[in-house]
């Protein structure tokens, strides 16, 4: 009796010590509605999640004694948050019923806005018309702000490129190899099934499913069951990067045969867009099947593809655009009655993943995933042999060269041709070019005996065909109350083709398989030949041609994060191990680089490792600091390892991996009525590489003609250095003011070596240091800010009006003019007039005026029963200000004093820096039914 009393008083001493409690709660919305599949998070981590049922009941099990956050997500709902607190005494603690506030001004915020526009341009600048990038949701009213309001127009969060965002589906990274950004074009038109991340690791924060970058990690969980259930079907009119879109998505939510399907369609198409002579034609699919076998294991089939074609928009000269307006592009002429595009992208790269979810227990998690991704990107482009450059911006075809040689007769027939638009001058005239190919010279095919007209123009695609194979798995697991630990493990094996296609031959019969930029002596191994195992080939319609090459790459990466939450504070530590090799292939002998073209280069090898904390201090329910720092190092991509990979298999000189080293330190407050956050920050990169490829005059075997070089930065330092600032202030219940500041200074520190390989020339050039320090990194603004209102009325509507004002905007500069052979003719004699004054003045990095835009967005919604109904419309820019400067680069085409002193004494530049402007006053108006 006495063992059995002593026995009970021990286990009520247990329980009490050690029990856990069940909490529990119901969510209502407006007339007392349940609101089922919302998703309740506890913990800012997020790392604990359910969802609440068709009652709008929802339970989490087993929560120890604390204090902890709660956030609730709705479709279509005001996000709510709150705290409670957990006492060790209690087995259940009811919630009550939690009402959120329906907004159907909410049911886009989150979306991901994707532009089609190209990352690059074919000018080998990645300063052009590049894409906005991703625009991603936040409860945090900065990166919200800087993503919808700021990022529409070009505006990079802390000055930092795609590169270095981490977008992951299923925990497959959606990076490509060759360039280390992810294409959003993958899932571009995917807007249903991509709005709302899984996790959102912002900028230098900790994540539980990557080892974080400076950008942040997104991460999508693409779990048929996870989505809405129902229909939804969706139209938008705009005038940005397509004129119409239509979106169909159904799910089935999870069936009672233990089923779930989610599936859903798009079409995003244009004629013509602003840009003269742009069109878009974009398909996209996605189907998602999830099966539960227990209460343990769910299996998850995934597929998404997104077929396209869109045609591309030229840089200009400023001479171009003061002739033909803003909106002009030299990509396309008339033919036959019909605008025909040289720039035409088309892309269908289908991916399929295998998921499957593994309940282990109540505190243990692991999610693994396979996938495989196919297809291709094909960029066509106008190409010659022995003939003239075809393009309307040739610097031939413009009124200032024959003004620089003095010819006024030339002079004044070009500027009449452009300022009245003779199209036969001011575009692509594909008239002239099959005129040129009927009359062409006749050459007989060695090998087959045929004899026909070589092309002298001719149109290309350069194709790449990527073939990947993914693995991925991630285990979490709560190894006590307040410490959890996540355990990543990356697998990627790529085997890519990349080569040049004829896609056209204009009228002639062939193209033969020669430079015409390389004059070679007409033997059997002659240095013009694109393939001297073939001398003398042609290529037809379907053939490969210039060049052929596959690349192949294999990528083991592996992290682990644990968080620890001890009182006040809660701390999160993460580790990279990461290791990849990477090797060429070439299946073309260049005559030019007949010794390092053909067959197999050496495989060159990196690891990557790296250590990231975070630290939160809760000083109460309403204040905190967080402190984030990280140091580890980013393995180069395919692109920088063979900087020159159509010709040889040469590795870029002093190749090694980047080093980043980022620190940030944020102030946040969150009270009923006010949310704002402050924060300084500061990245340095060290050891970067950086790939330039453009036409340069002076740096070919004799010295004067030109050549498509392969500029070659080593050992490249940056520093990203600024505060941002955010506040989001409800001032009366329908009334909310937000404002945000970015302030940003991001240079080049220290001055890295300089590299050449030339497509005339042999070998790798060394040019010696290029002085490029303290010259301002390009591609964003480097200030902005934003103040807007907004209006939430309770009859379901809401308009806003924000204005945003940018700074700080420059041109990418040319590195080559900033060695010492810019300045020296030879070892011993500079150019006459050569200064440090007169270097420095003509040296100078372009700065553009600062801009305003002003936007406005107004939104209905109506409910009938089931169905949901709404419209809703914005308008960027409105007082369509056309001055802001997107994207600039220095041609780099004069490579010594004074031929760019000469140039730019000129009224109108011969090769003045190449530019893009923006669209001027854009408009969206989008429809939607859900039920």
């Amino acid at each position: 009796m006495i063992k059995f009393r002593l026995s009970c008083l021990i286990l009520l001493i247990y329980q009490i010590t050690f029990a856990q409690t069940m909490i529990f709660g119901y969510l209502k919305g407006d007339k007392d509605t349940p609101l089922d599949q919302a998703t309740i998070s506890l913990g800012e981590d997020r790392a604990t999640q359910t969802k609440s049922d068709h009652a709008g009941y929802f339970q989490f099990r087993d929560v120890p004694a604390g204090t902890y956050l709660v956030i609730v997500n709705k479709y279509g709902y005001v996000p709510a948050t709150f705290t409670f607190t957990v006492s060790s005494d209690e087995l259940k603690k009811d919630l009550g019923e939690i009402k959120l506030e329906y907004n159907p001004s909410q049911a886009d915020v989150g979306v991901i806005t994707l532009s089609d526009d190209d990352l690059s341009t074919d000018e080998g600048s990645s300063v052009g018309q590049t894409g906005i990038g991703l625009l991603q949701s936040s409860r945090d009213v900065f990166s919200r702000t800087a993503a919808f309001e700021l990022g529409a127009y070009w505006f990079r969060v802390r000055g930092t490129d795609n590169r270095y965002n981490n977008i992951m589906f299923n925990g497959i990274p959606m990076a490509k190899s060759h360039t280390g950004r992810p294409d959003f074009g993958n899932w571009g038109g995917l807007n249903n099934v991509v709005s709302y991340p899984y996790e959102l690791a912002e900028n230098n924060t900790v994540s539980d499913y990557s080892f974080n970058d400076l950008g942040g990690t997104t991460y999508y969980d693409t779990r048929a069951s996870s989505y809405r259930k129902g229909l939804n079907l969706s139209y938008s009119f705009t005038n940005r990067t397509y004129q119409h879109r239509v979106i169909a998505t159904y799910s089935t939510g999870m069936l009672a045969s233990g089923w779930a399907f989610t599936f859903s369609g798009s079409r995003r198409w244009m004629e013509e867009g602003v840009i003269d002579g742009t069109y878009n034609d974009s398909y996209a699919y996605f189907a998602s099947i999830e099966k539960k076998l227990s209460d343990k294991h769910r299996l998850n089939l995934t597929a998404f593809g997104t077929p396209s074609r869109r045609s591309g928009s030229s840089p200009n000269t400023q001479e171009a655009y003061d002739l033909r307006g803003k909106n002009y592009n030299a990509y396309w002429g008339w033919q036959d009655g019909e605008k025909r595009s040289e720039r035409i992208k088309r892309i269908f790269e289908p991916i399929f993943m295998l998921t499957h979810y593994w309940d282990i227990n109540n505190k243990t998690k692991l999610t693994t995933t396979a996938s495989y991704q196919f297809g291709y990107n094909k960029s066509s482009r106008l190409n010659r042999f022995e003939a003239d450059n075809p393009s309307p911006i040739y610097y031939k075809n413009l009124p200032s060269y024959w003004e620089s040689v003095d010819n006024k007769s030339e002079h004044d027939y070009f500027l009449n041709a452009w300022k009245n638009n003779d199209t036969s001058i001011t575009q692509v005239n594909w008239d002239r070019l099959y005129n040129a190919n009927y009359n062409a010279p006749y050459y007989t095919d060695p090998y087959s005996g045929e004899t026909g007209r070589r092309a002298s123009f001719f149109l290309v695609d350069d194709v790449i065909e990527d073939k990947t194979i993914n693995a991925a798995t991630h285990l979490q697991t709560q190894f006590a109350d307040n410490w959890k630990f996540f355990l990543n493990v990356n697998y990627q094996n790529l085997a890519s083709d990349n080569y040049r296609e004829v896609n056209d031959l204009l009228g002639a019969d062939f193209v033969i398989n020669k430079s015409s930029f390389l004059k070679g002596d007409g033997s059997d191994t002659s240095i013009d030949d694109y393939d001297i195992m073939n001398p003398g080939s042609v290529a037809r319609k379907g053939d490969k041609t210039e060049y052929y090459y596959k690349l192949y790459r294999q990528e083991v990466v592996a992290n682990a994060t644990t968080r620890v939450n001890i009182n006040r504070w809660d701390v999160a530590v993460s580790v990279l191990f990461g290791w990849n090799e990477a090797y060429r292939d070439g299946q073309f002998k260049h005559g030019l680089y007949a010794d390092n073209s053909y067959g197999k280069s050496g495989k060159e090898n990196f690891l990557e490792l790296g250590l990231r904390a975070g630290v939160t201090y809760k000083i109460n329910g309403r204040n905190f600091i967080t402190i984030n720092s990280a140091y580890y190092e980013s393995a180069p991509t395919l692109n920088e390892i063979f900087a020159n990979p159509r010709l040889n298999n040469e590795v870029s000189p002093d190749i090694t991996n980047q080093k980043i080293n980022t620190h940030d330190i944020t102030y946040t407050l969150r009270t009923p009525s006010v949310r704002a956050r402050a924060t300084g920050y500061y990245t340095k990169v060290k050891d970067a590489i950086e790939i330039s490829r453009y036409y340069a005059q002076g740096v070919s075997l004799d010295g004067n003609a030109d050549a498509f070089i392969s500029e070659i930065l080593t050992g490249v330092k940056k520093d990203y250095l600024g505060a941002e600032f955010g506040i989001d202030w409800k001032i009366i219940p329908t009334l909310t003011l937000t404002g945000i500041a970015a302030v940003g200074q991001y240079t080049y520190k220290g001055n890295p070596n300089l590299y050449i390989m030339s497509d005339v020339s042999p070998g790798v050039h060394d040019y010696g240091t290029s002085y490029i320090k303290n010259y301002k990194i390009t591609g964003t603004p480097q200030k902005g800010y934003t103040l807007g209102l907004r209006y939430s009325s309770p009859k379901y509507w809401w308009a806003g009006v924000t204005g945003n004002f940018l700074q700080d905007i420059y041109s990418d500069i040319s590195a080559l003019s900033r060695t010492k052979s810019f300045v020296m003719e030879d070892p011993v004699y500079s150019y006459e007039g050569a200064t440090p004054e007169t270097v420095k003045d003509i040296l100078d990095q372009k700065q553009f005026q600062d801009v305003f835009m002003l936007n406005a967005n107004i939104g209905k919604s109506f409910r009938f029963g089931q169905y949901s109904v709404g419209v809703s419309a914005s308008v960027n820019n409105i007082l369509n200000e056309r001055g802001y400067v997107t994207g600039s680069f220095e041609q780099g085409r004069y490579s010594s004093y004074s031929q760019l002193a000469e140039d730019q004494a000129r009224n109108n530049p011969l090769f003045g820096n190449k530019l893009f402007y923006d669209r001027g006053r854009s408009y969206f108006l989008n429809v939607y039914l859900r039920f």
